[in-house]
């Protein structure tokens, strides 16, 4: 699992908590696209041009309650 970040990012530190809160803290890679262009050009070339962005298994999920429902689908 991945989460794709900018530094300055208030809704990138909501999935972060998300995240560590349902108990995948140290469990996920944090990218932030400011500091790796490679990562940036997958998210541009995906068509996604605002983070945080969640990976889980290659898919890329951009929306934030899509993203807090993938989460609770991997924990039952």
């Amino acid at each position: 699992m991945k989460l794709y970040t900018k530094t300055i990012c208030p809704k990138c530190m909501l999935m972060k908590f998300e995240l560590n809160k349902a108990g995948f803290e140290g469990d996920y890679e944090i990218i932030n696209i400011e500091q790796n262009e490679q990562a940036k050009n997958k998210l541009v070339e995906a068509g996604i041009l605002s983070v945080p962005v969640l990976e889980i298994n290659g898919r890329l999920i951009q929306d934030i309650t899509e993203m807090k429902d993938a989460i609770s689908r991997i924990l039952v």
